[in-house]
């Protein structure tokens, strides 16, 4: 199943349990979402990406500069442990793993929550790549994303 069916799928099953109240402000909370029209304010393909420091699960400060000397690198901010689409991309992210290692590149998660959440994150969904802690969303808003 691909991650657009899975999370449909979760969507429905997360909705189908929900009362209307709730379903009526997570409708508002989406429709604000898509008129903020933060995909105009993000950085986009060509765009230079800001350079970063933040700790990982184990502390550790890890740089993107340092990472690009490698290689590209694919980034994926999602939102924390929390959140149950978040987790399925994760997954998802793993398993594509391979083929992003294929083309010489490194994936790399970053959320807002703390290193030790991060690790939790880590273990829970099995992942193998690198996942960073950006408490307080400064570097999400370098990106136009927070």
């Amino acid at each position: 199943m691909t991650l657009t069916q899975e999370l449909h799928q979760l969507r429905q099953k997360i909705r189908s349990k929900l009362p209307d109240d709730v379903k009526a402000t997570m409708d508002e909370a989406s429709a604000a979402l898509a008129e903020s029209q933060i995909v105009d304010r993000s950085l986009n393909v060509g765009d230079r990406s800001p350079d970063f420091a933040l700790p990982n699960a184990r502390g550790q400060n890890v740089t993107l500069s340092k990472l690009l000397e490698s290689g590209a690198v694919v980034l994926s901010f999602y939102r924390g442990q929390w959140c149950p689409y978040c987790n399925l991309e994760l997954r998802h992210l793993q398993q594509a793993l391979p083929e992003i290692q294929k083309y010489g590149a490194q994936l790399v998660a970053v959320s807002p929550q703390t290193p030790d959440n991060s690790l939790s994150t880590i273990e829970k969904n099995e992942l193998t790549f690198e996942v960073l802690s950006d408490v307080g969303n400064a570097v999400a808003r370098e990106f136009g994303l927070a």
